[in-house]
């Protein structure tokens, strides 16, 4: 049996009494009983889509199909006698009535004709997706996947640049412990001290080789896995919008650009809080944007996804 090209009920390649649903990528575990045929009045065309409920639709317990009222012209019906007493005749069959469960409506039609199961169970609901149907990413995996990054580069960037770290706190962890001890027999503390204690060139240092740690993280995994360990923790990965895929080194760098330079922005004195204020604009705007991209998706022409990435 060929595979669909898009989404929708289809004969189940298992069971020839049944239905199944394929979801854009893969064969679902929803199925439906062949219970309808397509009616002979309202032909489909090839490639259009047939659901159940079109034509005759399948009964659930508790579901009562009203019958259809009379209309002129519609065809033979029951005849009224001179009596005013219907006689003998052909009998119109009821309307089909809108596919139905009895604790569930049908949902109407959803963005990119992208049909997905619900994860508890029963019939299929709308869901966000790119243009081809993959669904997306929700915000709150892309927030846990965010904070394990975060913190394996974080360990990665200590190690690598645990030299320009240590030069530049080591003067502060002094200075501290001073402040603490001169406070506990009564003297204010001194914060300018602990301030200038900082080296800023050993700081300034450790910064560079911590944004170089990210753009190689970032780079490497997203080229060769489609995903960041963070990401592929939680079962997603980063595309392109309009193509499946792994991203090429050109596309993943386009993909990290702007958080790059707010890092760097971040490390300039007078553009330091309006780089940090992008920053978290650029983690949060993904909470709404009807794609689900953040700015530097955007930037990127890139969407996070539900699942692994494939080889190009």
């Amino acid at each position: 049996m060929q595979t669909p090209t898009h989404a929708g009920w289809f004969d189940d390649p298992e069971d020839a009494e049944q239905l199944r649903y394929f979801d854009g990528v893969v064969w679902t575990k929803h199925t439906t009983p062949r219970s309808t045929r397509r009616a002979a009045s309202t032909p489909v065309l090839p490639g259009q889509q047939q659901f159940p409920g079109q034509g005759h639709p399948p009964q659930y317990p508790g579901q009562v199909t009203p019958p259809r009222a009379a209309q002129p012209g519609s065809g033979p019906g029951p005849q009224q006698g001179s009596s005013g007493s219907p006689t003998s005749g052909p009998v119109q069959p009821p309307a089909p009535t809108p596919w139905q469960h009895p604790n569930q409506q049908f949902p109407g039609t959803p963005q990119h004709g992208q049909w997905t199961p619900p994860a508890y169970g029963g019939l299929p609901t709308a869901q966000p997706s790119t243009p081809d149907g993959q669904p997306l990413a929700s915000y709150w995996q892309r927030v846990g996947a965010f904070i394990l990054d975060w913190v394996i580069q974080g360990v990665i960037a200590a190690i690598v640049g645990y030299y320009f770290l240590a030069k530049a706190m080591g003067d502060y962890v002094d200075q501290f412990n001073t402040m603490m001890r001169n406070a506990e027999n009564g003297q204010q503390p001194d914060l300018t001290a602990l301030t200038n204690s900082i080296d800023t060139s050993a700081l300034l240092a450790y910064s560079v080789v911590a944004i170089a740690v990210f753009v190689a993280y970032q780079t490497f995994f997203l080229t060769r896995l489609g995903a960041t360990p963070g990401k592929l923790a939680v079962g997603i990965s980063v595309r392109l919008r309009d193509r499946p895929g792994r991203l090429s080194t050109a596309e993943a760098l386009r993909r990290v650009a702007l958080p790059m330079a707010l890092f760097v922005g971040q490390i300039v004195p007078v553009l330091g809080l309006l780089a940090l204020l992008a920053r978290v604009l650029d983690l949060l705007w993904a909470s709404w944007d009807p794609q689900k991209q953040a700015l530097h998706d955007k930037v990127g022409r890139t969407n996070v996804v539900v699942g692994r990435a494939p080889r190009r």
